[in-house]
């Protein structure tokens, strides 16, 4: 069970899931409406925090499939 997102600063560095439990990459960057994943060495993906879920304590839970992920990749 995710909580609802109070302080977004205390993502930066959390791991994130999408909702199949896929390993969506760590959060590197919080923005006003977006927050930034990295994915590996090359790959990073700009969230809109519509799309964020909660937060647990540990990972962050997105509500979105690792197949979507793809369409938020930055270019």
């Amino acid at each position: 069970m995710s909580d609802a997102i109070v302080n977004w600063e205390s993502i930066i560095h959390k791991n994130a899931r999408t909702n199949d439990r896929g390993d969506a990459g760590n959060v590197i960057e919080v923005e006003e409406d977006t927050i930034t994943l990295e994915r590996g060495p090359t790959a990073e993906y700009v969230i809109p925090k519509s799309k964020v879920e909660g937060y647990n304590g540990a990972e962050v839970a997105l509500d979105i499939s690792l197949k979507e992920l793809g369409q938020y990749r930055r270019k």
